[in-house]
């Protein structure tokens, strides 16, 4: 079943658009069905309420593979997943952080995400000076905020591995191609908003 159309609270199957949650505005949240979240409020604040108020209603989903019962970081994952392009700040000539939209390739949980760029780029030069970085993304009315270190890589052992064949596009003489490298982005601390709850995470501990 496909977990896009899946309340992430309760596992209802969401046919219509009119089954989607609200937010406080009213504009509607695709995360979770009418039931579960409306106004930009919760329904159930637990999993044994969300049991309780589910039983004999719903097809049979584990409650705890679902978004809203998640640990928060796998639902920052989860987020990660689905909200397309990230923004990547670096540090530049001025000091000033410089914001730019970039997709993540690959990703180890929120700790550790793989993105491509030219070797020429203004962020490549930014990180061989300064290695600090951060990274936000958005999805509904969920945020991540993480602060970390990057890393640029031109082997050919990790450009072989991380190589997709749409990047043929933009680097046409494949994973030898000059202008090709990776940025590993490590994170050391995040804070996160996630089903209207602020939290935060401290991997250098």
């Amino acid at each position: 079943m496909d977990n896009e159309h899946i309340c992430q609270s309760c596992g209802r199957v969401m046919i219509t658009q009119n089954l989607y949650g609200t937010h406080g505005d009213g504009h509607r949240n695709e995360d979770y069905c009418i039931h579960c979240y409306k106004d930009g409020l919760f329904t159930c604040h637990s999993i044994e309420e969300q049991l309780e108020a589910s039983t004999g209603s719903l097809s049979n989903v584990d409650l705890k593979t679902l978004k809203r019962w998640m640990g928060v970081e796998d639902k920052a994952s989860w987020v990660l997943d689905r909200c397309g392009y990230v923004t990547l700040s670096t540090i530049d000539e001025g000091g000033y952080p410089r914001p730019i939209a970039i997709d993540v390739i690959a990703h180890e949980g929120i700790r550790e995400l793989w993105m491509t760029s030219f070797r020429s780029s203004n962020k490549v030069a930014h990180l061989r000076k300064n290695p600090k970085a951060g990274i936000s993304f958005v999805r509904e009315a969920d945020s991540v905020t993480l602060i970390g270190t990057a890393d640029i890589f031109t082997d050919s052992e990790t450009l072989n591995r991380l190589w997709k064949d749409i990047f043929y596009h933009y680097y046409p003489a494949g994973p030898a191609d000059e202008g090709y490298c990776l940025i590993r982005f490590t994170t050391l601390k995040a804070r996160l908003w996630l089903d209207s709850e602020l939290s935060s995470l401290d991997f250098t501990q």
